[in-house]
């Protein structure tokens, strides 16, 4: 019985075996219909799933999972094995026998039904599969991408900068990098190329940062823009005080190592209030960068690294225009390439401007049309269609930031001035000063304190970028400044209103035009002309209402001065002119005039003494003496404040110098006074007179023949308190006078000391006296042996360090005698210029390796001398060969 049910299985189970098999033979239509349902909706579900995914990924935050992705991947690799079941189908069904009933093939048959059934199995399990995707997410989040890429133009001329702005980057020392200039100068262009940089190079960031902040400087708005780049969950951040987001944003990014680049920053931003960490917390790992267009946002920023985004070279410039013109425009007349250079000069190299006015040029195919544009560009005729609103727009933002409106006047004066004019700082600030810019609540200032607000002026101006630094390159010049042109042509269109009063202000060129204009409306409608660099000679206008008046050039007919009742400001300095026009004393409510640097050689006329009004009155380096200038006329000036007379020529003995003085003491609102005197008796009245004394911030003794004991001479200078600039020239000063022991000069904030053909002098150790002391000329003295003679105290060390300790500029001819400036070497931390000629036995300098470091620019002398010089070894002389040029 036992093994009756062993058989009876084992035939039940070789039964089913055969029964399974069989089906796949008899059952084989079923299932390939079963199949083809099946698979229909399996690559339906397939195209629904990859739409999903793909509006997931297009986002590019997000990612399929990779259990989506495994699903996929398996229903694409069925693909294959699917097309082969339906042609071996195929083949199968178009060989059957007995009607079509019984396949001929039952091998292919079977294996072809067994395959289909597996076939099913795995699309079922598929099928089974995708309803679980309903339920989870098909999709991750994705971290933040290190960069994201930011759309920007090709750059020209920027990739010198760029690589500057990369080596600070990859400088350890350095975390927080400030780019500052003007607008317009293409900061943003070089910052969005810096930021996609970071995408290409391999520096190993977490996140850059990106924030523009311009002008409202809107704190929440720069944290949301951070929050959203680190994906700050949005329920945290709307219900969650300031406190908690800013510390929200330091935790997260503490974690990172990370770029934060901030553009167009307008005033400090202090980054612990955003949440961001400084880069010294992380040994500046991390990296702040941002543009600005105020150089002192950088110090205020606290930036290790400042670099100035500089105008394009010409070359650079004309590549840019024609870039925006296109190559087809301006390469299809010869003309129109050298027109197209001349108008990208005209537009200072700044790329705003070269990319507006280049591109409304783009297409202009008329030689004619090119001519007009460029004549319009330059007479400011373009500035309402194409520079008002692209170009002015932007930069007038800068203007408008100016602290107030002395500022805004200040900024808009310039604009007088020729393009590409070096502007000296100190003849700037006077005619501010003449203007009443510099003293709102009229008479209340000091003339020291407008002197010092206006220098400070221009230093925000420069801070601003607004104006230009000039660098210094020559011995001789002064401190300058600049004023770009496309500034100035903004300037200029503020300064009439918008060009809505476009005769208000007459500059160059504009008043050769206007000196023969008859149209009464035009002529009442001026009111300030300068005219310093074109032309040879000029009529005065008839303007009633002109306030200022600046003329660098011959004037052939002055008779119209007499109607300007209300002209406040006449400059004439450098102008070639032998008397004064009677028609000036008409001007009564004149308030500076400006006689520098004239060779007048008839007396001033009378009618002067009706310039009641006159507040400053300048003479400085002139050609001529006192005795020309009638007494009656400065004793009348009773508002005059400055009164400057230099001539450091030959001075004429002049008789009546004690008297001129009187008349100057007599004058009540008197303040600053720059005197040369010929007379000892001039000197006595001077030194004797305590208002004479303090006003004093020039004296030059000039010609004076009696002896003088220079011991005398120190002793008065000490009591003058106010005393800037002093000189001797053609002064008898007695033999063995010259002192080397203590003086009181260590009080005076001298700054200027001339020294000229005083042949008794052998050493000016006084000077050690005079810690403030920039610069020193000793010229044509045949009995200097040393500039300043060692001191016998035993702190030598602490003595040396104060002697020239302030000096730029050291000036040494024609001194024969003259061996040694100083015996040991000095540090002259502020030196820039020594210049020596006509010094034979002068064959050592005060200099060591340290000395001048960072500050010097030349030292100016023959080369024979320079050869001859003796140092204390090779690589000293090596040190300051490149700072040598020949006289």
């Amino acid at each position: 019985m036992e093994l009756l049910g062993i058989i009876w299985d084992a035939a039940t189970r070789l039964f089913n075996c055969t029964k399974t098999k069989a089906a796949y033979v008899y059952k084989l239509e079923e299932n390939v219909d079963s199949l083809k349902r099946k698979w229909d909706q399996l690559q339906n579900m397939k195209k629904d799933m990859q739409i999903r995914i793909q509006s997931a990924e297009n986002t590019r935050e997000k990612q399929r999972t990779n259990e989506v992705h495994g699903w996929l991947q398996e229903v694409l690799n069925l693909q294959q094995e699917m097309l082969e079941i339906n042609t071996v189908h195929q083949e199968i069904s178009n060989n059957k026998c007995l009607s079509g009933c019984c396949p001929k093939n039952c091998v292919l048959s079977y294996k072809s039904g067994k395959r289909i059934v597996h076939m099913l199995k795995n699309v079922n399990e598929l099928l089974t599969r995708r309803e679980h995707f309903g339920s989870v997410d098909i999709a991750y989040k994705l971290p933040p991408k290190p960069v994201i890429e930011m759309p920007s133009v090709e750059t020209v001329g920027l990739d010198l900068m760029l690589n500057q702005v990369w080596n600070s980057i990859e400088d350890e020392n350095i975390g927080i990098i400030g780019l500052y200039g003007m607008g317009g100068a293409g900061k943003t262009t070089l910052m969005k190329r810096i930021h996609n940089e970071f995408g290409k190079r391999n520096l190993h960031f977490d996140v850059v940062l990106w924030v523009v902040v311009s002008r409202d400087c809107d704190i929440n708005r720069i944290m949301n823009d951070i929050r959203n780049r680190l994906e700050i969950d949005d329920s945290f951040w709307n219900r969650s005080s300031q406190d908690q987001k800013v510390a929200r944003i330091y935790q997260v990014l503490k974690q990172k190592k990370f770029v934060f680049m901030v553009d167009d920053l307008w005033k400090s931003l202090e980054l612990e209030m955003v949440g961001v960490p400084l880069p010294k917390e992380t040994n500046n790992q991390s990296k702040v960068l941002f543009t600005t267009r105020f150089e002192d946002v950088c110090a205020k920023m606290q930036a290790e690294k400042k670099l100035k985004v500089e105008c394009l070279s010409e070359q650079e410039a004309f590549q840019l225009f024609c870039k925006k013109v296109g190559e087809d425009t301006w390469k299809c007349h010869g003309e129109i390439e050298k027109l197209a250079w001349e108008m990208a000069k005209e537009c200072g190299g700044l790329p705003l401007a070269l990319i507006t006015v280049g591109s409304a040029m783009a297409g202009v195919r008329s030689v004619e049309a090119w001519r007009q544009a460029k004549s319009d560009l330059r007479s400011s005729c373009w500035v309402g269609p194409v520079l008002e609103e692209k170009v002015f727009g932007v930069l007038k933002f800068s203007y408008d930031k100016l602290p107030d409106e002395t500022h805004r006047k200040c900024f808009l004066y310039c604009a007088l001035y020729p393009e590409d004019f070096k502007i000296v700082v100190d003849d700037l600030i006077d005619r501010w000063i003449g203007e009443g810019f510099l003293d709102k609540a009229k008479k209340k200032k000091s003339i020291y304190d407008m002197q010092v607000q206006g220098k400070s002026v221009v230093e925000k101006l420069k801070l601003s970028c607004m104006l230009e630094g000039v660098v210094e390159d020559d011995f001789y010049a002064l401190p300058s400044i600049k004023m770009h042109d496309v500034i100035r042509d903004m300037a200029l269109w503020l300064f009439r209103d918008e060009d809505v009063n476009k005769d208000r202000v007459i500059v160059e060129g504009e008043a050769l035009a206007i000196e023969s204009e008859t149209n009464v409306e035009r002529l009442n409608a001026v009111e300030r002309i300068s005219i310093i660099n074109a032309g040879e000679s000029w009529r005065v206008p008839l303007c009633p209402n002109l306030i200022t008046l600046c003329i660098r050039k011959n004037i052939n007919q002055y008779s119209n001065l007499q109607f300007m009742s209300k002209l406040k400001v006449l400059d004439l300095s450098r102008i070639r002119i032998e008397h004064l026009p009677s028609e000036i004393g008409k001007l009564i409510n004149l308030e500076f005039l400006n006689l520098s640097e004239t060779s007048i050689q008839k007396r001033f006329p009378i009618e002067l003494k009706n310039l009641e009004n006159l507040r400053v009155l300048l003479m400085e380096d002139v050609e001529f003496d006192l005795q020309i200038i009638p007494l009656e006329v400065i004793e009348s000036l009773v508002r005059l404040r400055v009164f400057r007379f230099e001539n450091r020529w030959k001075l004429e003995y002049f008789e009546g110098e004690k008297t001129f003085l009187e008349k100057l003491k007599s004058l009540p609102k008197l303040e600053e006074l720059w005197i040369d005197l010929s007379t000892l008796a001039g000197m006595h009245k001077l030194l004797h007179s305590t208002k004479l004394r303090d006003c004093s911030t020039l004296y030059y003794l000039n010609g004076i023949k009696d002896q003088l004991e220079m011991t005398s001479i120190l002793e008065s200078l000490s009591a003058m308190k106010n005393l800037e600039d002093v000189g001797f020239y053609r002064v008898n000063i007695v033999e063995g006078s010259s002192i080397s022991g203590p003086c009181p000069l260590h009080n005076l904030r001298i700054r200027r000391v001339t020294v000229g053909k005083c042949n008794s002098i052998t050493h000016l150790t006084w000077l050690r006296y005079a810690p403030l002391l920039e610069h020193l000329k000793v010229s044509w003295c045949d009995s200097i042996e040393e500039v300043v003679k060692e001191d016998g105290g035993e702190d030598r060390e602490e003595a040396d360090s104060h002697i020239f300790s302030n000096l730029t500029h050291l000036c040494l001819y024609g001194l024969p005698k003259l061996e040694s400036i100083y015996k040991r070497a000095l540090a002259f931390p502020f030196l820039k210029f020594i210049r020596v000629n006509d010094c034979p036995k002068l064959r050592k300098l005060p200099l060591n390796s340290n000395s001048a470091k960072d500050t010097l620019i030349a030292i100016d002398g023959r080369v024979h001398w320079w050869n001859n010089l003796e140092w204390e070894d090779s690589a000293l002389k090596d040190q300051f060969q490149s700072k040598c040029r020949r006289l």
